[in-house]
């Protein structure tokens, strides 16, 4: 017998293990898909919530004999004007925060317990009201129905004080956790997931929002209070460097809040494009004006809405990918090019007289060519803000972005009526029949779209010189200086402290 002996077969060398990395937090993929499955499950959560409150509380203030003026003062007004006021607050103070539970968490966790009980305190409303009747009737001479009023008012504004502090920090969470190059097909998961939450809110339980109020908020504040906080909970957020100092006084926070969010010419292009498409879009109030006087009823209008939105839903997921696939920078210049390209053919109803038939086919048309074009701008816009704003201050740049477009809009707004009012009275209806004035509302858009698009390449050309896809580098923050190509394939060892799996 010999004495040797076989050698022991060798094994194949182990496939790289990919990681994928977003900050100091590393994932693999299995930990990726974890990390999808608990933030989809808290916004289904989130969705549900926030359909109850606004669709609701009209109804129940309408019920109860409010007054037309106070409807959009407590609905519209009161909500804007927190908005307005707290939103670089919150979102400044949640980028300089640091914690055991992260930067983003704190805000979302300790928020929830309080928008539960406000959710609480609106299914007992009723009982709340015949408590102040029961305190300041006898003082005041109000009458139950007034003192009902006054105690769901009262109960809306806590909620939408308390629900700023979720609404505003939840997107900046998705920039700490989810890696850039799978944002824009997490974005249509997150709009999918919420379509599905808010068709069976409408569906099974709109129905029954004066019969079942009470049963219905308790259900939605149990649902969010144990989902939402199961999501803040499971998902770890990674480490920051210490923030840099805002200033003491309030005058020096808001002068080193503007200077920063204005410090760099990437910005300010940024923020102009988005002021002009806002500009451009301040018509769009009139469009379902302009289609009812081309003879169409509100029943093709809502199937073809029904349509265009199904159609959206089953192509959001593959549009991402494509996003995902292209730096989403580069996508939106194609498509604000098209845009520019397709807007002028709704002037088609300004030169050609049509029967309401012809018209409806005419607009099923324009909306066929149209539709692709706002599916992709949507999917692509804030992944790309999200690439090339800075991940320290991404709240704080946010907030001054949606204070600039909030102005904008308020003065677009009455500026458009004042064109549509001068349309009008330069075709007069008894001319040239009712409503003509709407089918100007290119004319508007289409000068508008192009200054978007000027601002928009300046932006594009501006990144480029800062390094484009492969090495750009967020201008003037030092914490941000990191490529953002994420993915890299490793050699199979064991994972670090922060790496997340299944």
């Amino acid at each position: 017998m010999s004495l040797l002996t076989e050698p022991p077969p060798i094994s194949p060398p182990a496939l790289p293990q990919k990681i994928y990395k977003v900050g100091t937090l590393q994932y693999t993929k299995a930990g990726l898909v974890w990390v999808f499955v608990w933030i989809l499950w808290g916004d289904f959560c989130f969705t549900l919530m926030e359909q109850v409150v606004p669709s609701i509380v009209p109804l129940r203030l309408k019920e109860l004999n409010a007054p037309d003026w106070l409807l959009p003062i407590i609905l519209v007004s009161i909500p804007s004007t927190l908005n307005f006021i707290l939103n670089p607050i919150i979102s400044t103070a949640s980028d300089r925060h640091r914690g055991r539970f992260g930067r983003r968490v704190p805000f979302l966790l300790f928020s929830t317990p309080f928008i539960t009980a406000a959710l609480v305190l609106m299914a007992y409303s009723t009982e709340v009201g015949f408590w102040i009747h029961r305190v300041l009737g006898p003082i005041t001479g109000w009458k139950l129905a007034a003192s009902a009023i006054l105690a769901v008012s009262v109960c809306m504004i806590v909620f939408n004080f308390l629900n700023l502090f979720i609404t505003t920090v939840f997107y900046y969470f998705f920039n700490d956790v989810v890696p850039s190059p799978f944002m824009a097909r997490f974005f249509a998961l997150f709009r999918i997931v919420g379509s599905i939450a808010g068709m069976i809110y409408n569906y099974f339980i709109y129905q029954h929002a004066l019969t079942h109020m009470r049963v219905i908020f308790l259900g939605a504040a149990a649902v969010y209070f144990f989902g939402f906080s199961a999501m803040c909970l499971f998902i770890k957020e990674g480490k920051y460097p210490p923030p840099d100092a805002l200033g003491y006084s309030i005058f020096d926070r808001i002068k080193t809040y503007v200077k920063e969010c204005l410090s760099h010419p990437l910005y300010r292009y940024l923020f102009t494009h988005n002021m002009c498409w806002n500009v451009a879009s301040a018509c769009g109030l009139f469009v379902v004006f302009l289609n009812l006087s081309l003879g169409m009823s509100l029943a093709q209008l809502g199937t073809l809405a029904a349509a265009v939105g199904l159609v959206q839903l089953l192509l959001s997921y593959p549009a991402a990918m494509l996003a995902d696939r292209f730096h989403p920078l580069r996508i939106l210049v194609w498509i604000k090019v098209c845009m520019v390209i397709v807007a002028p053919l709704n002037l088609v109803f300004l030169f050609v007289p049509m029967t309401p038939h012809q018209a409806y086919l005419t607009l099923i048309g324009i909306s066929i060519i149209e539709l692709p074009l706002g599916l992709l701008y949507d999917t692509v816009l804030q992944p790309m803000q999200m690439r090339i704003l800075p991940k320290s201050r991404y709240g704080q740049f946010c907030s001054f972005n949606a204070i600039v477009q909030a102005g904008c809009r308020i003065g677009a707004a009455i500026a458009a009526g004042l064109f549509m009012s001068w349309m009008r009275s330069a075709f007069p209806d008894a001319l040239w029949g009712k409503d003509f004035c709407y089918r100007f509302i290119p004319v508007w858009k289409v000068p508008f779209l192009c200054v978007a698009l000027v601002f928009l390449v300046l932006l594009y050309r501006e990144w480029k010189r800062l390094g484009g896809e492969k090495n750009y580098r967020v201008p003037g923050f030092t914490h941000d200086l990191e490529p953002l190509t994420q993915t890299h394939a490793f050699p199979v060892e064991p994972p670090k402290e922060e790496t997340t799996s299944a």
